[in-house]
C-alpha cells in the first residue's frame, strides 16, 4: 500500500507539472499576440509594455524549459509570477477597461490542478495574491498612458479577454472534474485491490479463511438449504516439506489448488483453511454427493505428478466431509468435516471419510472453527 501511496503522489506531481507547462506555454503564446499587438500599431506604441511582455515571454519558456526536466514547482512558481506581473503592470498602463485583470480569476482554478495537494500552502498563497491583484487592478490602478489607448480599441481588448478567460477557466474547470474522475476510480482500484488481497492466500490464489468465513455464515443462516464441508489434507506433507524444502511443498500446494479449482463445479467454493489444508463448500449439496465428488477429487489427485525442479512429488489427499441445515451453526459442521479428516488419517490416509448431520451433538461446547495454527497432520 506504501508503493501504491508513492505511486499516486508521482502520478499527481506528473499531472500538476504538464498542467503548469501547459499554463506556461499558453502564456507564452499569449503574450507573444499581444507583443505583436503592441508592436504594430503605431498609436500604440507602448515601450514599457513591449519590454515588459518580451521578458515575460523569455519568462514563459524558461517555465517551459523547467517543467520539460520535471521541475513542477518552479515551473508553476515562475509561470504564475511572471502572469501575474505582467497583468498588473499591463493594467497599470492601458487600465482595467482592457479587461488584462480578469485573467486574474482564472488562477481560482489553476492552482488546484497546478499544484499538488502536499503543496497546500502555494494554492491558497496565490488565491490570495491574485485575489488581491484583482481588486488594486479593478479599484486603484489608474491608467498612465490611457489617451494613448482609444477607448473602442480597451473595449474590443476587454471582450476578447473576458472570452478568453471564460474559455480558459471552463477549460481549467473541466480537467479539474477529469482529475476528480481519475482520482476517484484510482482510489475505488486500490480499495478493491486491497479487499483482493485481504481475502486472498498469495500462495495458491484460492480464499483465505475470512471470505469462507463469510460463506459459510451466508449458506448456514436459518431458512437455507443443506450444505456440506470438506476438508482435505495432504498426505506427509510435513515429510515433503523436511526431505525437499519448502520450496517444494509450495510447488505442490499451488499445484493442488488449481486441481481442485478445475475439477468443482462452478457453485462450490473452495479456500485455503490454513497450512496444506484446503476447506470447500458445497451449496445445496447432500452429504452422499459431496462425498462421491470429493472421491472423485481424491482421485484427481492421486493421478497428479507435480514437478519440481530435477524430480517430480506423487502426493495424495486425505478429505473429512460434513454435512449441514440452517441453523447457523457452520462451526460445528467444520468440526464434524474436520474430525473426518482425522478419520481419513488414521484409517490409511487418501481416503474420503464422512460424518453426517446425524452424528453431531447439538449441545457441543464448539463455538468457534477449528484454529488454523494447529500442528500439521501427518
Amino acid at each position: 500500500m506504501a508503493d501504491a501511496r508513492t505511486g499516486s503522489r508521482q502520478s499527481e506531481a506528473a499531472q500538476a507539472r504538464w498542467t503548469a507547462h501547459d499554463f506556461a506555454l499558453f502564456s507564452a503564446v499569449l503574450a507573444s499576440g499581444y507583443l505583436v499587438f503592441f508592436a504594430v500599431y503605431d498609436e500604440l506604441w507602448l515601450r514599457s509594455l513591449v519590454v515588459v511582455t518580451s521578458v515575460a515571454i523569455v519568462a514563459h519558456l524558461l517555465a517551459v524549459a523547467c517543467a520539460r526536466r520535471g521541475y513542477q514547482l518552479a515551473t508553476v512558481l515562475v509561470s504564475l509570477v511572471t502572469a501575474i506581473s505582467q497583468i498588473i503592470l499591463g493594467v497599470s498602463v492601458l487600465g482595467w477597461e482592457a479587461g488584462l485583470h480578469l485573467y486574474l480569476i482564472a488562477t481560482g482554478v489553476l492552482v488546484f490542478v497546478a499544484f499538488t495537494d502536499r503543496q497546500a500552502a502555494w494554492r491558497w498563497f496565490f488565491i490570495v495574491l491574485a485575489g488581491s491583484a484583482f481588486i488594486v487592478c479593478q479599484t486603484a490602478v489608474e491608467p498612465s498612458h490611457g489617451s494613448l489607448v482609444p477607448a473602442g480599441v480597451r473595449a474590443t481588448l476587454f471582450s476578447f479577454n473576458a472570452v478568453l478567460t471564460a474559455l480558459l477557466v471552463f477549460a481549467l474547470a473541466a480537467l479539474s472534474h477529469y482529475r476528480a474522475l481519475q482520482a476517484r476510480s484510482e482510489s475505488a482500484r486500490l480499495a478493491a485491490r486491497a479487499e483482493y488481497l485481504a481475502n486472498t492466500d498469495a500462495l495458491t490464489g484460492l480464499s483465505n479463511r475470512r471470505p469462507v468465513v463469510e460463506l459459510l455464515d451466508e449458506v448456514s443462516a436459518p431458512g437455507n438449504d443443506g450444505y456440506s464441508v470438506a476438508i482435505a489434507d495432504i498426505d506427509r506433507f510435513k515429510s515433503l516439506n523436511d526431505t525437499h524444502g519448502h520450496q517444494c511443498g509450495d510447488t505442490v500446494l499451488a499445484r493442488l489448488s488449481d486441481v481442485l479449482k478445475s475439477r468443482l463445479r462452478a457453485a462450490d467454493t473452495v479456500g485455503r483453511w490454513g497450512g496444506d489444508e484446503f476447506i470447500v463448500v458445497l451449496p445445496r449439496t447432500t452429504l452422499e454427493h459431496a462425498v462421491r465428488l470429493m472421491d472423485r477429487l481424491r482421485v484427481s489427485v492421486e493421478s497428479q505428478q507435480v514437478p519440481c525442479r530435477d524430480h517430480t512429488h506423487a502426493v495424495t489427499v486425505s478429505i473429512g466431509v460434513a454435512d449441514g441445515i440452517g441453523d447457523a451453526r457452520p462451526h460445528h459442521v467444520v468440526k464434524r468435516a474436520d474430525d473426518a479428516l482425522y478419520d481419513a488419517k488414521t484409517e490409511g490416509r487418501n481416503a474420503v471419510r464422512s460424518r453426517p448431520f446425524e452424528s453431531s451433538n447439538p449441545d457441543a461446547s464448539v463455538k468457534e472453527f477449528p484454529s488454523a495454527d494447529r500442528p500439521e497432520r501427518a
